[in-house]
């Protein structure tokens, strides 16, 4: 390569003056190109993300299911009270047994299908736990993305020199 010259705190090849410009400026974004590969994979992962959003519809039908439950669970509240003095009476009064047993029963069923209901849930919450990582790593996208945007502002053509270096200068204060 070619002598280099210090220039700015960055070294400049002799090299890239002799580059046509839209060279040149393309060896300034070189750096970048490897983060802009990795961007653009992100469109391919934003089809999938939109079948994901189509399987949130789930959550609608099981929310009123959960309320209707609540309701029944509100009404059972008695029937464990009764529970309660049916099994003492079962102690005391053998034909209650039975009747106590198929109670106990009925809420353990109910129990476990809770439980199981509950635990098919866990792939929605990690999922949940994983978007909200997701939304913290993407955060710098869209203020980058603006300022960026802001900077090419400065380099089209008719905006006045000190226009141009002025929102140069604030995007890369903000």
């Amino acid at each position: 390569m070619g002598n280099s010259h210090a220039r700015g705190g960055r070294e400049l090849d002799e090299s890239f003056i002799t580059l046509q410009p839209d060279q040149a400026v393309a060896k300034v974004f070189e750096p970048m190109r490897s983060a802009q590969d990795t961007l653009a994979r992100l469109a391919k992962v934003l089809e999938p993300m939109g079948q994901l959003a189509q399987l949130a519809d789930v959550f609608e039908p099981i929310r009123k299911f959960q309320e209707e439950l609540a309701d029944v669970a509100a009404a059972f509240e008695p029937i464990k009270s009764f529970h309660g003095h049916l099994e003492n009476l079962a102690s005391r009064f053998e034909p209650m047994r039975a009747f106590q047993s198929q109670l106990q029963k009925v809420a353990s069923a109910f129990q476990a299908q809770l439980v199981e209901l509950a635990a098919a849930m866990e792939p929605a919450t990690a999922f949940q736990d994983q978007l909200v990582h997701l939304i913290k790593a993407f955060e710098p996208a869209k203020s980058l993305q603006r300022r960026f945007v802001e900077l090419s502002r400065a380099f089209a053509p008719g905006q006045p020199e000190n226009e141009s270096a002025n929102v140069a200068h604030d995007s890369a204060a903000a």
